[in-house]
């Protein structure tokens, strides 16, 4: 997005419904921008999506297939997670869509979607961090379950309280690394946006 010029179309229009003249011009500027932090949010996403497609879709049919099936309740827990994963991505894609809509008043319009993408970012770096562990416990009691002679039963105590804290170091860890991830794709290019809208309500 070309800040200096929306700005100026902005002032042209202030928060009266667009004419056509303004949609298209805004409409312009937005979409043809390849440095655009809509733009790039949206391809930050389709490149996750691809990303979490080609990891869990072998995954699943790994857990699936083998262990003679001892193992499918993996395979599932991830099906959910990547079915939630889709839903979730549905919804940013389509909030993301929605905010270069010229038919409607820009300004206060992107206040709202920019909160509502702040939210949806929040709580992506919360379920990122929980995954893991997750997965990591919900693994371990299946594998005790299902396989009475695996070295999970052998566990003692003490290799249970290293494995615990081990798993809590990891999980911290995990929640700065998602926060730097997430800033990375979405969160500065919300400041961009965020920045923008701050300096058009003081002048």
């Amino acid at each position: 997005m070309e800040l200096e010029n929306l700005k100026y179309v902005w002032r042209q229009m202030g928060d009266k419904p667009v004419r056509e003249q303004s949609d298209e011009q805004i409409r312009v500027l937005m979409l043809k921008r390849p440095r655009d932090p809509i733009a790039k949010m949206r391809r930050n996403l389709t490149v996750e999506i691809l990303v979490v497609g080609i990891t869990y879709i072998p995954m699943i049919g790994y857990y699936l297939s083998g262990f003679n099936g001892k193992l499918s309740e993996i395979a599932w827990l991830l099906l959910i997670v990547l079915m939630l994963f889709a839903g979730y991505s549905y919804r940013k894609s389509r909030l993301l869509e929605n905010m270069l809509c010229v038919t409607c008043q820009v300004r206060a319009s992107l206040e709202r979607q920019i909160g509502l993408l702040k939210r949806y970012t929040r709580f992506y770096r919360v379920a990122g961090t929980l995954l893991m562990p997750v997965l990591a416990i919900f693994t371990f009691l299946i594998i005790y379950l299902r396989f009475p002679s695996s070295p999970a039963r052998n566990f003692s105590g003490m290799s249970l309280a290293i494995s615990a804290i081990l798993l809590g170091a990891f999980t911290i860890a995990s929640w700065y690394f998602n926060g730097w991830y997430v800033n990375k794709l979405y969160g500065q290019h919300i400041k961009k946006l965020e920045d923008l809208l701050r300096e058009m309500n003081e002048e």
